[in-house]
């Protein structure tokens, strides 16, 4: 909770002081409501800021005090008096202390949620991103309270054979999934300015994927305190993998020639794209022959294949991952994408991916079970110059 956020903590605070302080001087002295009062400096050590806690403690302690101090009648001894008001100094002092306490743990949040952003934006870095040929946009929802990203990866290259597009989903979610994550995105950034062909480019992917799991593997290794005994290590390698989809998109031609966009698809287990026509149609573009998940690409002796389409000037592609598809209701209902992009296709860019992201979190209620990411891509517009 932020500090303009506790302005009306504050003014209540303040307000039960004044009303408590009014109500036992309206009353007659044996009823000794004041006590009530030092419950005052402990309201706001939990709901107010540390300065705005002191306030209310010296305000408590004035008025406790001149109270006990001088309004009280003569007949109340020294020892209740000074016993009264040494009570509400104790109290004073506990919730100084408290709010003391919590403004240091708000220091230390804020700065462990910026270094964790700063690391999150370094692997996954925002939308919307350009080449030379190609705009891509869409938006990332993670799953997991107070993180950017989870599970779900995505990356736009420029490289000297055209732009590659990435978007993947490593098995499971939450940060638990950044280590696959990385290692792939990392394997995909170079092999994207190295390797002409997507295909090899997918075996880099795969072997980037594999040598985590080795580094994985050594490292439980190499620790004889390590709790996780490495069987475990090798089975959990085993079972986590990557379905992706990696695009490349060729050079466009030259102004006044082909303004289509021709495209190289090879997929990896993922979900498959959806092609946003010019006239409002919407298609899912099937691969003929998917192929398997990246780290499990070992278990076929088959390479993968790739498969070429190519796009109207006007048309996109929208890629996403299963957290879209499957993300449900609070009554179980999935989420009809298709028909929800049916609806909006001929929306712009911008307005099409608000829609969806608002739709989708007003769907599940707001409480997502998986990691979401949605990527749109279209031909970038032309620059005129003035």
């Amino acid at each position: 909770m932020r500090p303009l956020s506790r302005r009306l903590p504050f003014a209540l605070v303040l307000a039960y002081l004044t009303a408590v302080v009014w109500l036992d001087l309206v009353t007659r002295a044996a009823l000794r409501l004041d006590v009530y009062a030092a419950l005052a400096p402990v309201l706001a050590a939990v709901l107010c800021t540390y300065r705005q806690t002191l306030f209310v403690g010296a305000v408590d302690f004035v008025l406790m005090v001149t109270r006990h101090g001088v309004m009280l009648p003569s007949e109340v001894t020294l020892v209740d008096r000074v016993g009264a008001i040494l009570g509400n100094v104790l109290m004073v002092g506990a919730a100084v202390a408290v709010a003391r306490l919590r403004r240091d743990e708000d220091a230390l949040l804020d700065r462990v949620r910026a270094t964790g952003e700063a690391a999150q934006r370094a692997l996954l870095r925002p939308l919307p991103l350009r080449t030379h040929g190609v705009l891509v946009d869409g938006f990332y929802v993670s799953s997991q309270r107070e993180a950017l990203i989870g599970g779900d990866i995505y990356e736009v290259v420029d490289t000297p054979y055209g732009t590659r597009v990435l978007i993947g989903d490593v098995r499971g979610k939450g940060l638990g999934t950044l280590g696959a994550g990385a290692a792939v995105l990392t394997a995909f950034r170079e092999a994207a300015y190295h390797r002409r062909d997507l295909v090899s480019g997918v075996e880099a992917m795969e072997q980037g994927l594999q040598r985590y799991h080795r580094s994985a593997e050594y490292q439980t290794r190499s620790q004889p305190d390590a709790r996780i005994p490495p069987e475990e290590v090798r089975m959990r390698a085993s079972e986590e993998f990557v379905t992706a989809l990696v695009l490349g998109a060729e050079e466009p031609g030259p102004a006044g020639g082909d303004d289509r966009i021709h495209l190289v698809l090879v997929d990896c287990g993922h979900l498959a794209p959806f092609l946003l026509g010019p006239d409002g149609g919407v298609r899912e573009l099937e691969a003929a022959e998917p192929g398997l998940p990246l780290g499990l690409g070992h278990l076929v002796a088959a390479p993968r294949t790739a498969q070429r389409v190519t796009l109207p000037p006007t048309a996109r592609l929208l890629a996403c991952t299963d957290g879209v598809t499957e993300a449900r209701a609070p009554d179980g209902a999935f989420y009809p994408l298709t028909e929800r992009l049916t609806a909006w296709s001929a929306l712009p860019t911008a307005e099409l991916l608000a829609r969806l992201q608002n739709d989708l979190v007003a769907h599940t209620g707001g409480r997502l079970q998986d990691d979401v990411a949605v990527l749109v891509m279209e031909r970038a517009p032309t620059k005129v110059s003035g």
